[in-house]
């Protein structure tokens, strides 16, 4: 029985997440999402899964343009695991519509939580609220591994999860406002002194959206906002205007090189 495992990953969570799937079924294999940003996936496997990051209560921009031109013909059981801080409004809800759109179908949908090592902005009043409606948070991915392994290894067929519905529907009208916006907030990132030409952000970004440009890395406003350019830069020359330079942080399991998708 084969697996893949489509996987987007910015700050390494995701990643360590497919990684703990696959070698729990012992028969997959785990290709990136941003090899496929201008090209069709149509995998061949029996199962077929897609682990992500979730940013601001839905899929990331490339997820979502991902699912439009996935291939499932061939694959009998589709499933998704979505890593977040603990709040997951109705991500898997919203994965489930735009399969169902094409035909396909969302047969498993797991949440887990992930540390998070992107700075949020927790004052900010839709923030707060779609935390305080969405109930509980969900367990860590350690805790659901053996769960999910044996749900996928035997195909099981389950409702894909979600926070309390007051949580799960303001989550979704955020982030069908929000995530639009992101493509063009690259504007605010600013490159400092100590950046040295070395071309990690260029082949780091998910989305192809940086190049260097004099020697120094230049956003075109096709963004994610994952913050995979400051996250993983080596000499912490990238950060946001207005905000004091911090050291960027990453799952300590991934290595940069693993995050070269380019």
């Amino acid at each position: 029985m084969s697996t893949t495992i489509y996987c987007y990953s910015a700050t390494g969570n995701s990643l360590v997440v497919a990684r703990a799937i696959a070698e729990g079924l012992g028969d997959a294999q785990i290709i990136p999402i941003p090899r496929y940003r201008t090209k069709t996936a149509a995998p061949s496997a029996d199962r077929v899964g897609i682990v992500f990051p979730i940013h601001a209560w839905g899929p990331p921009r490339t997820v979502e343009q991902f699912l439009e031109n996935l291939d499932l013909k061939s694959a009998r059981y589709f499933f998704a695991v979505a890593s977040c801080g603990g709040t997951a409004a109705g991500t898997l809800l919203r994965m489930r519509k735009a399969l169902r759109k094409k035909g396909g179908e969302l047969h498993a949908g797991f949440v887990v939580r992930s540390q998070g090592y992107m700075a949020g902005n927790d004052r900010n009043p839709m923030i707060t609220a779609v935390r305080r409606l969405s109930g509980r948070l969900f367990p860590t991915a350690e805790q659901r591994m053996t769960e999910i392994v044996r749900h996928v290894k035997n195909e099981v067929r389950s409702k894909p999860e979600r926070n309390a519905l007051p949580g799960a529907i303001l989550g979704n009208f955020f982030h069908t406002k929000a995530v639009p916006q992101f493509a063009r907030l690259d504007s605010g990132y600013e490159v400092r002194a100590s950046c040295k030409s070395c071309g990690t952000c260029t082949k780091i970004c998910p989305r192809g959206n940086v190049t260097l440009v004099d020697g120094k890395p230049t956003w075109h406003h096709d963004c994610d906002f994952c913050g995979a350019c400051a996250t993983w830069c080596p000499n912490e020359a990238i950060g946001y205007k207005g905000m004091p330079p911090v050291p960027r942080r990453h799952n300590p399991r991934v290595t940069r090189e693993d995050m070269l998708w380019a």
